[in-house]
């Protein structure tokens, strides 16, 4: 049996439920049957699927435990992608990953959920392009792979963060960001679906696609390179100017707290492997003043100028470490992850990969915005619970930004 405790920021994300969702369409012909026989085979290279996360007992907090004889995932089946990153998630009886596969109009969607506590993008992603090299061997009868990741269990990135920062170091942090929106409190979206400050009574999960096509994706690139920009600034900054047009232009700059997720993995000496399943990626926080009108571009410069700011002092690293401390005070305007250039996995016997997303999910008051790019397309998904914000406010905010980017992308 291996198993360790929950560092804090992980145990943090266990209890608020928060899952990790990766989903792709298939066309072709799709072997169910080849792909329920990858799932032990996956199993044998990342035994961490197969654990569950127990109680507070025996070390006082949650533990993440692999044991021998436990249940490997199984294949689940569906025709609702909405019901099924619904599906109800038992983490304490494992197994960590749920795979189902969806039959859709014309084609088929692979969805694996994982918790996010112990999961990211890079890690979701290898395990995704794992999943489709077994699938390929088993269906052309050639070797199957049989090596396992390691380490079997990732370290805590608390822990390998404690070096960095002192206890006086970290009480100041959180007390000093405190204080700031205190001050000046950031501008969050109406949660009209909540009841009497709390959850609404609908508990459902919600993702929101938008997307631009491979030839107006390169116009985006163009237009953030002749701003001097990533795409990542650009379109967060698409984003941001279409949360601030949901407030009144008569208000003047609105302020809002923009959480950027920041990838870990790169900043260790030596680096952590893409494939070792663990939360390797923190959040820093960029405080924004926003005017009605504000161009993107601008918006994106900041944005970034900020970002550098953080990841340069070591901000970024100090509020992983103190995400439990952070968690009762100003939740973000919104959350955005930049997932980067997808891959497509190499597959053989018949399927062909169209396109992968990926979608925090959990029942908190936040909306999170997660960009990628695949095969040249670029896709932003908007995910939110229904327990706090209605489809109709998601969907207007997902209008402004469809809007934005057709303003950006249109021929001149």
């Amino acid at each position: 049996m291996t198993e360790r405790p929950l560092a804090p920021h992980e145990a943090a994300i266990a209890a608020a439920g928060v899952r990790l969702v990766l989903h792709s369409v298939v066309e072709g012909e799709l072997d169910e049957t080849v792909l329920a026989e990858a799932l032990p085979h996956l199993r044998v290279s990342c035994p961490l699927i197969a654990g569950r996360i127990t109680g507070a007992a025996p070390h006082g907090r949650p533990t993440v435990r692999i044991e021998e004889g436990t249940a490997t995932p199984v294949l689940h089946r569906g025709v609702d992608f909405h019901e099924e990153i619904n599906a109800p998630l038992d983490w304490d009886a494992g197994p960590l990953l749920r795979l189902a596969v969806l039959h859709e109009a014309g084609h088929s969607r692979i969805v694996m959920t994982l918790p996010r506590a112990f999961a990211d993008g890079m890690s979701h992603l290898a395990l995704h392009r794992r999943l489709w090299t077994l699938y390929s061997a088993l269906a052309t009868g050639g070797p199957v792979p049989s090596d396992v990741v390691r380490p079997v269990l990732g370290p805590a990135l608390d822990d390998m963060l404690a070096a960095r920062t002192t206890p006086g170091q970290l009480r100041d942090f959180v007390a000093e960001r405190a204080a700031q929106d205190a001050q000046a409190p950031p501008a969050l979206l109406p949660a009209l679906a909540s009841r009497d400050g709390g959850p609404g009574p609908d508990r459902s999960l919600r993702v929101l696609g938008v997307g631009a096509d491979a030839e107006r994706t390169a116009r985006l690139v163009r237009q953030a390179r002749g701003a001097g920009l990533t795409l990542n600034a650009l379109v967060s900054g698409v984003l941001l100017s279409s949360l601030r047009a949901r407030f009144p232009a008569a208000d003047g700059p609105v302020r809002l707290l923009c959480t950027t997720a920041v990838d870990m993995r790169r900043r260790f000496t030596p680096s952590l492997p893409d494939d070792v399943l663990q939360s390797a990626a923190t959040t820093t926080s960029l405080r924004l003043r926003i005017g009605h009108g504000a161009h993107p571009a601008d918006i994106g410069r900041e944005l970034a100028a900020q970002l550098r700011a953080a990841l340069e002092s070591g901000a970024a690293a100090r509020e992983l470490a103190a995400f439990p401390h952070m968690l009762d005070q100003q939740p973000p305007s919104l959350v955005i992850t930049d997932v980067g250039v997808i891959a497509a996995p190499e597959t053989a016997g018949g399927p062909r990969i169209r396109s992968v997303r990926m979608a925090p999910l959990g029942h908190v008051p936040m909306i999170f915005a997660v960009l990628s790019r695949y095969q040249g397309r670029l896709a932003i998904d908007l995910t939110y619970s229904r327990a706090w914000y209605t489809d109709a406010q998601i969907r207007e905010l997902a209008d402004g930004v469809s809007a934005t980017l057709d303003e950006l992308t249109a021929e001149r």
